[in-house]
């Protein structure tokens, strides 16, 4: 009797040794910025940097950082050189003193094995600093 119990404990452990459960991927990767809005003055820069999560699958790819939106007139962005497997790269907004005032939405992206997600920053040019919503 002995023996029958240590040998359905044995089948048991194998039995349950074989059922794994699945747990569903982490997403490839995100992207979030460290400021979610900027005030510029024209003339004036500012870094914000861009952060980047990623799986497993997608730590050691490397990645071309942009942006996907339509800068607004005398408004350009800059990134830190390089495209190696890092997690967060200096991204610096600057204003041209020709700027013209108001609030705008640009998007920063990352691209990485040719999926592109991005985060919104919030710029606002002018020499009334006003809440951005």
């Amino acid at each position: 009797m002995k023996n029958l119990f240590t040998a359905f404990l044995f089948l048991m452990a194998a039995v349950a040794m074989g059922q794994t459960t699945s747990v569903a991927p982490r997403a490839e990767f995100t992207i979030d910025l460290s400021e979610s809005s900027l005030h510029l003055m024209p003339g004036e820069s500012k870094t914000v940097t861009v952060l980047l999560n990623r799986s497993k699958s997608f730590a050691t790819s490397t990645v071309d950082f942009g942006f996907s939106s339509v800068l607004p007139q005398g408004i350009t962005v800059t990134f830190e050189p390089g495209t190696e497997s890092i997690n967060s790269r200096l991204a610096t907004i600057t204003a041209a003193t020709t700027s013209a005032a108001g609030t705008y939405s640009v998007v920063l992206n990352a691209t990485i094995r040719y999926k592109t997600k991005g985060a919104i920053l919030k710029l606002q040019v002018g020499d009334e600093k006003v809440a951005i919503k």
